[in-house]
């Protein structure tokens, strides 16, 4: 935690964020349940920075239509937030960000898929529990092509993605309904974080079922 912690204060999110999730688990094996409880915030706080750098950068809402290789989207892009949509699938979702963390970009990915005739897309997760909400469609001059985070008016493409992504994070704590004090519910919101990873509110909830769990929580 002393070199995440130095990551933070050097701005170096990558870095600190990896050694948060390291910190993480090894805490949670010697059921360090005060130590664990500590991560948290510098590794919800390099998330909330990446984040906002790529709500900062370029947005694309919806990949129909797509050819080639989806891992590879985001190359071209220094920072930005992406919604796939078929024919891109989960499993590409799931590539295309790990490419992205690989290259140390601050990246957001999302997918979703469009009802029948548009007018609504249930985003969900791809890795993790199955976690769903369903949110109005982009206007359709914002979908499928790269634009800056603010440009079309009230509804900007950003705007459009962070509130899918808050929804996603929402029903995410939503699904995690074991009582304070008890370990499955520290078990549940990790697999929603594992899920759902920038979701602010989400990180506080795991932060405190942890603090449950060192004042006398049921393992």
């Amino acid at each position: 935690m002393e070199q995440a912690s130095q990551a933070l204060a050097d701005l170096d999110y990558p870095r600190c964020e990896s050694l948060c999730l390291r910190a993480l688990a090894q805490a949670r094996e010697a059921g360090d349940w005060p130590g664990y409880s500590r991560v948290v915030l510098p590794l919800q706080e390099s998330r909330r920075q990446r984040r906002q750098a790529a709500l900062d950068g370029q947005v694309r809402l919806g990949t129909g239509g797509f050819v080639g290789d989806a891992s590879k989207l985001m190359d071209e892009t220094g920072a930005g937030c992406i919604v796939l949509t078929p024919p891109c699938s989960t499993d590409d979702a799931a590539r295309l960000e790990a490419r992205a963390a690989e290259m140390q970009r601050s990246a957001e990915v999302l997918y979703a898929q469009p009802d029948p005739d548009g007018s609504f897309w249930t985003v969900h997760s791809y890795e993790g529990p199955l976690i769903e909400t369903v949110r109005s469609a982009p206007p359709a001059e914002l979908i499928g092509r790269w634009l800056p985070a603010q440009s079309g008016g009230p509804t900007s493409p950003a705007h459009w993605f962070m509130q899918a992504s808050e929804a996603l994070g929402n029903a995410a704590i939503a699904a995690c309904n074991a009582p304070l004090g008890d370990v499955l519910r520290v078990e549940q919101l990790e697999q929603a974080v594992s899920a759902v990873g920038d979701h602010e509110l989400l990180h506080q909830a795991l932060a405190d079922a942890a603090r449950a769990m060192q004042h006398g929580g049921r393992a």
